[in-house]
């Protein structure tokens, strides 16, 4: 056990085996192609695995165990290795010491840190419990010529000769030398005693038990993970591993321990929760068919929402954003099909997407800005975020979010409409009618003059009928699908606008608040200046385009009406 901080990637090697035949074989063959096998200590490790209530760690792709060796504890995050997995397993894994006395949610280590983001204001839970006593062996280096960078101000190195001798390099003439059997040389580059070879992997004969409960399992593997990372080393282990698998015949591991622990006490978790049938066809009611669209958006939402609170991955964020307004638009869309409280999830949705959306075009902001501007513009936009971030954070830790999810899963779970409602091929013609004669009206009203807010108003309209449009593209086939392409390439263009227009307005308030030098100040006015010319020129490329002819010459439309028409009869 490491009794350091770590973030690093783990990879090693799973087998089934008889530990017995293992031992005997590492023993049999100590020494080979270079490399050598040492025995070393046997340690008795007890593994407690957390999660919480709603599988946060789990949703966001790790593992949370806190171990003990009787000596020290130590919490580890560890990313999910699929079970299907051959070869090496590479995972993530950031790990931190935990002090005498102290709990997970106390430490204040890159786990403690990660927990705090993930749990917010849930407690973790015990899962399951594995005890392991472990056999642990070395595999080393042969001793050879390799040079140690000495640790203090002395001219010379620590060499290890041809015969295993130890010697002190003075210059490029002189060398003294000691017996290998006297010294070895520390990971600083001391002489302390005999020299051993650089370690490459470590080689683990585990015999676990797992209890949950009243139920308990027993699991005996074999782990070999490398321990040295210079350019070399993977292919040594791996040509180690390849011969004792092959002499042994061993079978690499099906699931991890993590998820024999979830098997043995009987838990199934998923990244997100079932909210019933997700299903959609022609057939359907239009009730039906609206809560199968609403739970498939809102089990995205909370699929990403783990990823969003550890902020390691951008793309979580624009994922959750964008299934938040998919929801928006679907509880406007079938909103006559839907209880009445549909109104106020959708006012919560409007808030938290909010919050979400500040964060995300500032990342949108310092992606562009990336090497082009002065240190201070990018200090202070990334200042912003850091405040825009805690926000963001408050509304997933508030109350009011958690009620919105307790409350809009119930209602999704229950399924039911105030009234019975008609099929679905009756009610949609009309919404997607509706929808396009808004997007119509904008499309034909758009000049050279209009100012920006038109395009985007343009673009958030064909937004919400492309959205209304994509759960349909399978009963309206292809007519459906040419008009979601054409509203993507209309969204895609009139998006990329949108963004040069929210960076220079940032850009100005930045300038306005004051708080730059002056040269950063103009700095700041000459790239507003220069995005909102950019914006201008794809404003005026989008009246040119291939897309807006189409949708003012309606052909599209037209296709997509025959094709509504002939599948409700």
């Amino acid at each position: 056990m490491q009794n350091q901080t770590l973030d690093h990637q783990e990879i090693e090697w799973q087998f089934e085996a008889d530990l017995v035949s293992v031992e005997g074989w590492l023993e049999e063959n100590p020494t080979g192609a270079g490399l050598r096998v040492a025995a070393g200590e046997t340690k008795v490790l007890t593994d407690t695995y957390y999660d919480t209530e709603d599988w946060r760690f789990y949703r966001a792709g790790y593992a949370l165990r806190v171990r003990h060796d009787g000596k020290r504890a130590e919490a580890t995050m560890k990313s999910l290795a699929t079970p299907e997995e051959s070869g090496p397993k590479k995972r993530r894994e950031i790990s931190e010491p935990l002090r005498s006395g102290k709990t997970l949610k106390s430490a204040h280590g890159p786990v403690g840190e990660r927990l705090r983001l993930l749990a917010g204001a849930r407690d973790v839970r015990p899962l399951f419990e594995v005890r392991t006593r472990r056999r642990i062996f070395e595999l080393r280096l042969e001793a050879g010529e390799a040079e140690v960078d000495e640790p203090d101000d002395s001219d010379g190195k620590v060499v290890v000769g041809p015969e295993g001798d130890i010697r002190r390099k003075v210059d490029d003439s002189e060398e003294s030398s000691v017996s290998a059997e006297e010294v070895t040389v520390d990971a600083l580059g001391g002489i302390h005693g005999r020299e051993r070879g650089r370690v490459l992997a470590e080689i683990s004969l585990d015999e676990s038990e797992f209890s949950a409960g009243e139920e308990n399992s027993r699991l005996s593997r074999i782990e070999i993970e490398i321990i040295d990372e210079e350019p070399g080393s993977h292919d040594r282990v791996a040509g180690f591993v390849d011969d004792l698998r092959s002499s042994l015949n061993l079978r690499p591991t099906g699931l991890s321990k993590f998820r024999t622990g979830l098997a043995a006490a009987g838990l199934s978790p998923a990244v997100a929760p079932d909210l019933g049938p997700t299903e959609i066809d022609a057939s359907m009611p239009a009730g039906e068919f609206a809560f199968a669209i609403l739970r498939r958006h809102f089990a995205a939402m909370l699929t990403h929402e783990p990823g969003v609170r550890l902020g390691e991955d951008p793309e979580e964020l624009h994922d959750m954003r964008v299934a938040t307004r998919r929801l928006r638009a679907a509880l406007k869309h079938y909103k006559k099909v839907l209880p009445r409280r549909a109104e106020s999830y959708e006012r919560n949705l409007r808030f938290f997407a909010n919050a979400l959306g500040e964060v995300r075009d500032l990342d949108v902001h310092l992606e562009r800005l990336a090497g082009e501007v002065l240190e201070e513009i990018v200090a202070a936009l990334e200042e912003r975020r850091i405040e825009a971030r805690r926000r963001m954070l408050e509304a997933l830790d508030s109350n009011r979010y958690e009620r919105f999810v307790a409350n809009f899963t119930g209602t999704l779970r229950r399924g039911r409409s105030p009234a019975p409602t008609g099929p679905i091929l009756e009610v949609a013609p009309d919404e997607i009618r509706r929808r396009y004669k808004k997007v119509r009206k904008d499309v034909v009203t758009l000049t050279e003059d209009s100012p920006p807010e038109d395009y985007h108003d343009l673009r958030k309209k064909g937004k919400r009928l492309r959205y209304a449009l994509e759960p349909l593209q399978g009963i309206y086939g292809k007519p459906a699908e040419k008009m979601v392409d054409l509203l993507k390439d209309v969204q895609d263009d009139l998006g990329d606008n949108q963004d040069l227009v929210v960076a220079a307005q940032s850009l100005k308030e930045l300038a306005v608040a004051g708080e730059l030098p002056p040269r950063a100040i103009f700095s700041l006015g000459a790239m507003a200046g220069g995005y909102s010319r950019a914006a201008a020129e794809l404003r005026a490329g989008f009246l040119e385009s291939g897309q807006l002819r189409a949708l003012r010459k309606g052909k599209p439309w037209k296709r997509l009406r025959k094709a509504m028409e002939k599948a409700g009869g």
